[in-house]
Protein backbone atom coordinates (compact mmCIF):
# COMPACT_ATOMS: atom_id res chain seq x y z
CA UNK A 1 0.00 0.00 0.00
CA UNK A 2 1.69 3.05 -0.91
CA UNK A 3 1.65 6.47 1.20
CA UNK A 4 -1.14 8.07 -0.93
CA UNK A 5 -3.52 4.73 -0.20
CA UNK A 6 -3.03 5.46 3.27
CA UNK A 7 -4.15 8.64 3.16
CA UNK A 8 -7.63 7.45 1.59
CA UNK A 9 -8.26 5.72 5.54
CA UNK A 10 -7.18 8.95 7.10
CA UNK A 11 -8.99 12.35 8.22
CA UNK A 12 -5.84 14.30 8.52
CA UNK A 13 -5.26 17.14 11.33
CA UNK A 14 -6.32 20.70 10.91
CA UNK A 15 -4.15 22.33 12.88
CA UNK A 16 -6.00 25.46 12.51
CA UNK A 17 -8.35 24.28 14.87
CA UNK A 18 -5.33 23.46 17.74
CA UNK A 19 -5.37 26.54 20.46
CA UNK A 20 -2.39 26.45 22.40
CA UNK A 21 -3.06 27.09 26.43
CA UNK A 22 -2.16 30.67 27.52
CA UNK A 23 1.14 29.08 29.47
CA UNK A 24 2.65 27.49 26.33
CA UNK A 25 5.43 28.59 24.30
CA UNK A 26 4.14 27.75 21.12
CA UNK A 27 7.42 27.49 18.79
CA UNK A 28 8.66 24.85 21.33
CA UNK A 29 5.34 23.08 21.57
CA UNK A 30 4.66 19.46 20.01
CA UNK A 31 1.82 21.02 18.27
CA UNK A 32 3.74 22.83 16.50
CA UNK A 33 6.18 20.64 15.42
CA UNK A 34 3.45 18.39 13.85
CA UNK A 35 2.31 20.99 12.32
CA UNK A 36 5.47 22.27 10.25
CA UNK A 37 6.04 17.93 9.65
CA UNK A 38 2.79 17.77 8.42
CA UNK A 39 3.95 19.62 5.14
CA UNK A 40 7.61 19.56 5.41
CA UNK A 41 8.18 15.49 6.39
CA UNK A 42 7.45 13.39 4.28
CA UNK A 43 6.34 9.88 5.40
CA UNK A 44 9.31 7.72 4.47
CA UNK A 45 11.19 9.98 6.66
CA UNK A 46 9.49 9.63 10.18
CA UNK A 47 10.33 7.29 12.52
CA UNK A 48 7.18 7.44 15.26
CA UNK A 49 3.35 8.19 13.35
CA UNK A 50 0.20 9.00 15.56
CA UNK A 51 -3.07 8.12 14.93
CA UNK A 52 -6.32 8.49 16.40
CA UNK A 53 -9.88 6.01 15.68
CA UNK A 54 -13.24 7.15 16.93
CA UNK A 55 -14.38 3.72 17.31
CA UNK A 56 -16.45 2.55 20.64
CA UNK A 57 -19.11 0.71 19.05
CA UNK A 58 -18.09 -2.35 20.92
CA UNK A 59 -17.32 -0.27 24.12
CA UNK A 60 -18.92 -2.04 26.99
CA UNK A 61 -20.07 2.15 27.78
CA UNK A 62 -20.06 4.31 25.21
CA UNK A 63 -18.06 7.67 24.56
CA UNK A 64 -14.52 7.15 24.39
CA UNK A 65 -14.71 8.13 20.33
CA UNK A 66 -14.54 11.50 21.33
CA UNK A 67 -11.33 10.71 23.41
CA UNK A 68 -8.33 10.85 20.42
CA UNK A 69 -9.03 14.65 19.34
CA UNK A 70 -9.35 15.28 23.28
CA UNK A 71 -5.74 14.08 24.40
CA UNK A 72 -4.55 15.73 21.03
CA UNK A 73 -5.11 18.97 22.32
CA UNK A 74 -3.54 18.75 25.60
CA UNK A 75 -0.33 16.29 24.04
CA UNK A 76 0.19 19.22 21.74
CA UNK A 77 0.76 21.72 24.46
CA UNK A 78 4.05 20.12 25.78
CA UNK A 79 6.99 20.56 24.87
CA UNK A 80 8.26 19.11 21.30
CA UNK A 81 10.86 16.52 22.77
CA UNK A 82 13.38 18.05 20.12
CA UNK A 83 13.31 19.79 17.52
CA UNK A 84 14.59 17.56 15.16
CA UNK A 85 12.24 14.81 16.22
CA UNK A 86 11.00 12.90 13.25
CA UNK A 87 7.11 12.00 14.23
CA UNK A 88 4.07 13.07 12.06
CA UNK A 89 0.20 13.09 13.38
CA UNK A 90 -1.82 11.56 10.20
CA UNK A 91 -5.08 11.82 11.91
CA UNK A 92 -7.69 9.81 12.53
CA UNK A 93 -8.29 7.12 10.75
CA UNK A 94 -12.06 6.73 9.39
CA UNK A 95 -14.08 4.29 10.99
CA UNK A 96 -15.89 1.81 8.49
CA UNK A 97 -19.57 1.08 8.34
CA UNK A 98 -19.78 -1.70 10.28
CA UNK A 99 -16.93 -2.25 13.78
CA UNK A 100 -15.44 -5.21 11.92
CA UNK A 101 -14.74 -2.69 8.86
CA UNK A 102 -12.94 -0.99 11.19
CA UNK A 103 -10.88 -3.36 12.49
CA UNK A 104 -9.61 -4.04 8.86
CA UNK A 105 -8.81 -0.47 8.61
CA UNK A 106 -6.82 -0.66 11.55
CA UNK A 107 -5.15 -4.01 10.36
CA UNK A 108 -4.35 -2.54 7.05
CA UNK A 109 -2.86 0.90 8.52
CA UNK A 110 -1.05 -0.77 10.89
CA UNK A 111 0.46 -2.98 8.93
CA UNK A 112 1.45 -0.87 6.35
CA UNK A 113 3.21 1.11 8.79
CA UNK A 114 4.86 -1.34 10.71
CA UNK A 115 6.26 -2.51 7.53
CA UNK A 116 7.52 0.30 6.68
CA UNK A 117 10.21 0.42 10.00
CA UNK A 118 7.05 3.11 11.70
CA UNK A 119 6.82 3.32 15.48
CA UNK A 120 2.32 3.49 15.63
CA UNK A 121 1.31 5.32 18.63
CA UNK A 122 -2.93 4.93 18.26
CA UNK A 123 -5.07 7.18 20.52
CA UNK A 124 -8.71 5.31 21.13
CA UNK A 125 -11.62 4.44 21.04
CA UNK A 126 -12.26 1.25 23.02
CA UNK A 127 -9.79 -1.01 23.78
CA UNK A 128 -11.43 -3.79 21.53
CA UNK A 129 -9.26 -2.14 18.85
CA UNK A 130 -6.44 -3.93 20.34
CA UNK A 131 -8.22 -7.17 18.32
CA UNK A 132 -7.38 -4.75 15.22
CA UNK A 133 -4.35 -4.12 15.81
CA UNK A 134 -2.72 -7.62 16.34
CA UNK A 135 -4.74 -8.40 12.89
CA UNK A 136 -1.66 -6.72 11.72
CA UNK A 137 0.72 -9.48 12.88
CA UNK A 138 -0.80 -12.34 11.07
CA UNK A 139 2.14 -13.63 9.36
CA UNK A 140 4.65 -13.06 12.27
CA UNK A 141 4.61 -14.08 15.91
CA UNK A 142 4.30 -11.04 17.95
CA UNK A 143 4.34 -10.46 22.34
CA UNK A 144 1.45 -8.25 23.43
CA UNK A 145 1.49 -6.62 26.68
CA UNK A 146 -1.98 -5.46 28.36
CA UNK A 147 -2.15 -2.71 31.17
CA UNK A 148 -5.15 -3.73 32.88
CA UNK A 149 -7.00 -4.06 36.24
CA UNK A 150 -8.18 -7.54 35.15
CA UNK A 151 -8.58 -9.49 32.35
CA UNK A 152 -10.56 -8.78 29.38
CA UNK A 153 -11.58 -12.03 28.28
CA UNK A 154 -14.34 -14.24 29.49
CA UNK A 155 -14.22 -18.02 28.79
CA UNK A 156 -16.87 -19.46 26.39
CA UNK A 157 -18.19 -15.72 25.20
CA UNK A 158 -18.18 -15.65 21.16
CA UNK A 159 -19.36 -11.55 20.67
CA UNK A 160 -16.29 -9.11 21.14
CA UNK A 161 -16.51 -5.88 23.15
CA UNK A 162 -14.09 -3.70 25.12
CA UNK A 163 -13.87 -6.77 28.20
CA UNK A 164 -14.07 -9.70 26.01
CA UNK A 165 -11.17 -8.53 22.95
CA UNK A 166 -8.81 -10.79 24.09
CA UNK A 167 -10.78 -14.13 23.37
CA UNK A 168 -10.43 -13.20 20.13
CA UNK A 169 -6.81 -11.99 20.17
CA UNK A 170 -6.24 -15.66 22.17
CA UNK A 171 -8.00 -18.05 20.06
CA UNK A 172 -7.99 -16.43 16.72
CA UNK A 173 -4.07 -15.30 16.80
CA UNK A 174 -2.00 -18.30 16.16
CA UNK A 175 0.84 -15.72 16.16
CA UNK A 176 0.60 -14.88 19.25
CA UNK A 177 4.23 -16.26 20.85
CA UNK A 178 3.59 -14.06 24.36
CA UNK A 179 1.11 -12.37 26.13
CA UNK A 180 1.56 -10.22 29.66
CA UNK A 181 -1.19 -8.49 31.70
CA UNK A 182 0.80 -6.03 34.38
CA UNK A 183 -0.92 -3.86 37.22
CA UNK A 184 -3.98 -6.27 37.49
CA UNK A 185 -5.89 -6.30 40.62
CA UNK A 186 -6.76 -9.22 42.24
CA UNK A 187 -10.19 -8.31 43.58
CA UNK A 188 -11.22 -8.10 40.14
CA UNK A 189 -10.07 -11.67 38.76
CA UNK A 190 -11.49 -14.82 39.74
CA UNK A 191 -9.31 -18.16 40.52
CA UNK A 192 -10.84 -19.69 37.07
CA UNK A 193 -9.60 -16.67 34.98
CA UNK A 194 -6.04 -17.09 36.82
CA UNK A 195 -5.97 -20.83 36.23
CA UNK A 196 -6.97 -20.02 32.37
CA UNK A 197 -4.35 -17.29 31.91
CA UNK A 198 -1.58 -19.57 33.71
CA UNK A 199 -2.83 -22.74 31.25
CA UNK A 200 -2.18 -20.38 28.31
CA UNK A 201 1.10 -19.54 29.56
CA UNK A 202 0.48 -15.67 29.98
CA UNK A 203 2.83 -13.65 32.32
CA UNK A 204 0.65 -12.03 34.83
CA UNK A 205 1.95 -9.33 37.21
CA UNK A 206 -0.28 -7.93 40.53
CA UNK A 207 -0.39 -3.88 41.07
CA UNK A 208 1.67 -4.25 43.74
CA UNK A 209 3.90 -6.78 42.27
CA UNK A 210 4.97 -3.88 39.48
CA UNK A 211 4.96 -1.16 42.33
CA UNK A 212 7.49 -2.85 44.69
CA UNK A 213 9.66 -2.34 41.61
CA UNK A 214 9.08 -0.66 38.41
CA UNK A 215 12.16 -1.32 36.93
CA UNK A 216 11.35 -5.06 36.40
CA UNK A 217 8.87 -4.15 33.79
CA UNK A 218 10.75 -3.33 31.40
CA UNK A 219 11.98 -6.57 30.63
CA UNK A 220 8.61 -7.13 29.71
CA UNK A 221 8.17 -3.80 27.60
CA UNK A 222 11.21 -4.57 26.07
CA UNK A 223 9.98 -8.11 24.23
CA UNK A 224 7.13 -6.73 23.69
CA UNK A 225 5.48 -5.55 19.89
CA UNK A 226 2.13 -4.12 20.29
CA UNK A 227 1.08 -2.38 23.89
CA UNK A 228 -2.62 -1.82 25.18
CA UNK A 229 -3.30 0.57 27.89
CA UNK A 230 -6.41 0.39 29.63
CA UNK A 231 -7.17 3.86 31.12
CA UNK A 232 -9.00 2.17 34.17
CA UNK A 233 -5.54 0.78 35.34
CA UNK A 234 -4.98 3.97 36.64
CA UNK A 235 -6.86 5.32 40.29
CA UNK A 236 -9.98 7.16 39.26
CA UNK A 237 -8.48 10.14 41.41
CA UNK A 238 -6.11 10.49 39.29
CA UNK A 239 -7.97 9.32 36.33
CA UNK A 240 -12.01 9.95 36.45
CA UNK A 241 -13.15 9.52 32.63
CA UNK A 242 -13.27 5.93 33.03
CA UNK A 243 -16.53 3.86 33.60
CA UNK A 244 -14.40 0.69 35.14
CA UNK A 245 -12.89 3.33 38.61
CA UNK A 246 -11.20 1.57 41.64
CA UNK A 247 -9.97 3.63 44.01
CA UNK A 248 -6.90 1.82 43.63
CA UNK A 249 -4.54 1.72 40.84
CA UNK A 250 -1.34 2.96 39.23
CA UNK A 251 -0.37 6.55 40.50
CA UNK A 252 0.10 9.06 37.25
CA UNK A 253 3.68 9.03 37.81
CA UNK A 254 3.33 5.22 37.73
CA UNK A 255 1.55 5.43 34.16
CA UNK A 256 4.00 7.87 33.11
CA UNK A 257 6.96 5.68 33.77
CA UNK A 258 5.22 2.83 32.14
CA UNK A 259 4.78 5.00 29.09
CA UNK A 260 8.46 5.69 29.04
CA UNK A 261 9.63 2.03 29.41
CA UNK A 262 7.35 1.03 26.20
CA UNK A 263 8.62 3.99 24.62
CA UNK A 264 12.43 2.56 24.86
CA UNK A 265 11.11 -0.85 23.62
CA UNK A 266 13.34 -2.39 21.07
CA UNK A 267 10.81 -3.99 19.05
CA UNK A 268 7.08 -2.36 20.08
CA UNK A 269 5.92 -1.58 17.14
CA UNK A 270 2.19 -0.20 17.97
CA UNK A 271 1.02 1.12 21.33
CA UNK A 272 -2.89 1.71 21.62
CA UNK A 273 -4.67 4.26 24.58
CA UNK A 274 -7.71 2.98 25.19
CA UNK A 275 -11.13 3.73 27.10
CA UNK A 276 -11.16 7.18 28.09
CA UNK A 277 -14.82 8.71 27.97
CA UNK A 278 -14.19 12.37 27.86
CA UNK A 279 -18.13 13.21 29.20
CA UNK A 280 -16.59 11.59 32.39
CA UNK A 281 -14.02 13.56 33.11
CA UNK A 282 -13.52 16.82 35.36
CA UNK A 283 -11.15 19.52 34.00
CA UNK A 284 -9.86 16.96 31.42
CA UNK A 285 -7.56 15.79 34.75
CA UNK A 286 -7.68 12.27 32.14
CA UNK A 287 -6.99 13.52 29.11
CA UNK A 288 -4.01 15.46 29.97
CA UNK A 289 -2.95 12.48 31.87
CA UNK A 290 -3.01 10.29 28.87
CA UNK A 291 -1.24 13.38 26.98
CA UNK A 292 1.42 13.16 29.48
CA UNK A 293 1.62 9.44 29.56
CA UNK A 294 1.96 8.98 25.68
CA UNK A 295 4.80 12.46 25.78
CA UNK A 296 6.27 9.69 27.99
CA UNK A 297 6.31 6.91 25.14
CA UNK A 298 7.39 9.60 22.73
CA UNK A 299 10.14 10.92 24.67
CA UNK A 300 11.53 7.14 25.64
CA UNK A 301 11.03 6.19 21.83
CA UNK A 302 13.11 9.45 20.47
CA UNK A 303 16.28 7.99 23.06
CA UNK A 304 15.34 4.57 22.14
CA UNK A 305 18.94 2.29 21.95
CA UNK A 306 17.59 -0.83 19.69
CA UNK A 307 20.28 -3.73 21.34
CA UNK A 308 20.40 -7.35 19.78
CA UNK A 309 23.17 -9.91 21.13
CA UNK A 310 22.83 -11.88 18.38
CA UNK A 311 23.97 -9.25 15.97
CA UNK A 312 26.87 -7.40 18.04
CA UNK A 313 28.45 -9.50 20.31
CA UNK A 314 31.70 -7.58 21.13
CA UNK A 315 29.21 -4.86 22.77
CA UNK A 316 27.92 -7.64 25.08
CA UNK A 317 29.51 -9.42 27.95
CA UNK A 318 28.66 -13.34 27.77
CA UNK A 319 28.15 -15.98 30.76
CA UNK A 320 27.98 -19.56 30.01
CA UNK A 321 26.24 -21.13 33.87
CA UNK A 322 26.36 -24.97 34.27
CA UNK A 323 22.96 -26.19 35.88
CA UNK A 324 21.97 -29.59 36.99
CA UNK A 325 19.17 -30.04 35.54
CA UNK A 326 19.73 -28.74 32.02
CA UNK A 327 21.76 -30.71 29.70
CA UNK A 328 23.28 -27.43 27.87
CA UNK A 329 24.35 -24.41 30.01
CA UNK A 330 22.12 -21.51 30.17
CA UNK A 331 23.53 -18.40 27.99
CA UNK A 332 23.09 -14.92 29.47
CA UNK A 333 24.29 -11.37 28.20
CA UNK A 334 24.83 -8.24 29.65
CA UNK A 335 24.99 -5.11 27.59
CA UNK A 336 27.75 -3.40 28.08
CA UNK A 337 26.07 0.40 27.37
CA UNK A 338 23.04 0.12 28.96
CA UNK A 339 23.42 -2.83 31.46
CA UNK A 340 20.42 -4.28 30.30
CA UNK A 341 20.46 -8.26 30.51
CA UNK A 342 19.04 -10.88 27.88
CA UNK A 343 19.24 -14.59 28.40
CA UNK A 344 19.12 -17.55 25.71
CA UNK A 345 16.73 -20.56 24.90
CA UNK A 346 16.42 -23.16 22.60
CA UNK A 347 13.23 -25.69 21.63
CA UNK A 348 13.39 -29.41 22.59
CA UNK A 349 15.19 -30.27 19.59
CA UNK A 350 17.90 -27.59 19.99
CA UNK A 351 17.57 -25.79 16.31
CA UNK A 352 15.57 -22.74 17.25
CA UNK A 353 17.21 -20.16 19.53
CA UNK A 354 15.30 -17.33 21.22
CA UNK A 355 17.04 -14.84 22.76
CA UNK A 356 14.64 -12.74 25.53
CA UNK A 357 14.92 -9.91 27.49
CA UNK A 358 15.70 -10.54 31.59
CA UNK A 359 16.81 -9.04 34.67
CA UNK A 360 19.71 -9.63 36.46
CA UNK A 361 17.82 -10.77 39.36
CA UNK A 362 17.49 -14.14 36.39
CA UNK A 363 21.39 -14.44 35.95
CA UNK A 364 21.81 -14.47 39.93
CA UNK A 365 19.37 -17.09 40.40
CA UNK A 366 20.78 -19.35 37.77
CA UNK A 367 24.24 -18.76 39.07
CA UNK A 368 22.96 -20.10 42.43
CA UNK A 369 22.06 -23.05 40.29
CA UNK A 370 18.46 -22.12 40.10
CA UNK A 371 16.57 -22.10 37.06
CA UNK A 372 14.56 -19.13 36.30
CA UNK A 373 10.63 -18.83 36.01
CA UNK A 374 11.96 -17.05 32.88
CA UNK A 375 13.49 -19.57 31.14
CA UNK A 376 10.82 -22.33 32.05
CA UNK A 377 7.91 -20.38 30.74
CA UNK A 378 9.53 -19.22 27.53
CA UNK A 379 10.94 -23.05 27.09
CA UNK A 380 7.33 -23.67 26.84
CA UNK A 381 6.14 -21.05 24.39
CA UNK A 382 8.59 -21.64 22.09
CA UNK A 383 7.47 -25.68 22.38
CA UNK A 384 3.62 -24.81 22.05
CA UNK A 385 4.70 -22.34 19.11
CA UNK A 386 6.61 -25.03 17.42
CA UNK A 387 3.65 -27.56 17.65
CA UNK A 388 1.13 -25.44 16.36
Amino acid sequence: MSETNIKLYLKPVDFSKWKPASWVQSKFSLGKLLEKNQTKLPLEKADIVLLGMEEDRNAVVKGSAKAPNKIRQHLYNLNRISPRFKILDLGNIRIGKTVNDSYYALRDVCSNLVEQGKTVVLLGGSQDLTFGITKAFEANPFNLVNIDPKFDFKKGIKSINSETYLNFIIERQPNLYAQTILGYQNYFVDSLELDYSHELGSELKRLGEIRYDMSNIEPYMRDADVLSFDISAIRLLEAPAQYFGSPNGLYAEEACQIGHYAGMADQLKVAGFFNLVPRLDHDDLSSKLFAQVVWHFLEGAYYRKVETPSKKTDEFNEFLLEIDDIDLPLTFYQSQKTGRWWMKISDEEDTREHIIACTEDDYRLAAQNEIPDRWWKNIRKLNRMQNK
